[in-house]
């Protein structure tokens, strides 16, 4: 089996040029990343709520921490997800049936004010 020595390519010329705008291009791309990882950081302002409030942002952490540990999909999530659902759902569905009743006087023996034993 013959190799072919005699071809040399695009030429080194050609090959300089071509590896000097990747670089160009590359350094473009690294100073655009910069400025939109230097904008977002001012944006969000990371140190000064760790200042203001670190407590927050140590529970911040901690939730980040546990979501991204695999702690969404666990059956700890889940119950704590009813019992959540459970305390929130509880006053709205009471709202609702006091607003349906539409503010039926009390039943005696239930508190009512003026009421005596």
């Amino acid at each position: 089996m013959a190799i072919n020595t005699e071809y040399q390519g695009i030429g080194t010329e050609g090959a300089m040029g071509h590896a000097k705008k990747a670089v160009e291009e590359a350094r473009a791309f690294k100073d655009a990343v910069a400025s939109q990882a230097t904008s977002f950081s001012q944006s969000i302002d990371l140190s000064g709520r760790v200042q203001r409030n670190p407590i927050a942002m140590v529970c911040a952490a901690a939730g980040v921490g546990y979501i991204l540990g695999g702690g969404l999909f666990s059956p700890f999530t889940a119950r704590l997800l009813r019992y959540g659902l459970r305390i929130a759902i509880i006053p709205l569905v009471k709202s609702q049936l006091e607003s349906i009743v539409g503010g039926a006087p009390p039943q005696p023996g239930e508190g009512a004010a003026g009421s005596t034993f």
